[in-house]
């Protein structure tokens, strides 16, 4: 392969993955027009290792990407790498990572799958689907950010890492 092909190729890829973003960002944008998700219900939660979990109070201080997923829901299976990763480097971005597992077994379950893939975010299980109801979430898996108590962006869906990404610092720059 000559330089000037690999250089044809490389400008191709790179076209290709920016009208993909694009066109995932529209298609995104258009899913979630009607989407009305309400943090005014708000109470304290715990984790599945029994710690407090205050969102709300924490999203005046840093923006709070919670995540509603489920074990059962296959298109959690494509997003819950990526708000792993954001967990992994949420001081580095600063924002505070929370999911809420919707209907997923009890507690021993949910851990159990939580290490089975290597999961380390922090969950609180809604095992009977409570909490969801109150934010108003009918899909999953749904990724909300909160900032200074008030929802900043939310998405239904699969949601590509780099869209994600642009959220978050939407939500800590603007």
């Amino acid at each position: 392969m000559t330089r000037t092909s690999a250089k044809g190729w490389l400008k191709n890829i790179l076209i290709t993955a920016i009208l993909i973003t694009a066109v995932s960002i529209v298609v995104d944008i258009w899913r979630n027009k009607d989407l009305t998700v309400s943090v005014d219900n708000h109470s304290i939660e715990k984790t599945i290792n029994q710690h407090d979990v205050d969102w709300l109070t924490l999203s005046y201080q840093q923006p709070v990407v919670l995540y509603l997923w489920a074990t059962w829901c296959p298109s959690c299976r494509f997003v819950s790498p990526s708000i792993n990763w954001l967990q992994q480097y949420q001081n580095d971005l600063n924002i505070k990572v929370f999911s809420v597992a919707i209907r997923s077994g009890d507690d021993r379950l949910l851990q159990a799958y939580m290490n089975s893939k290597e999961y380390r975010f922090p969950v609180t299980n809604d095992q009977n689907g409570h909490i969801s109801q109150q934010l108003g979430i009918s899909a999953t898996p749904t990724i909300i950010i909160v900032k200074n108590g008030k929802v900043f962006n939310s998405t239904t869906g699969v949601t590509t890492p780099v869209g994600l990404f642009a959220r978050v610092m939407a939500a800590t720059y603007l």
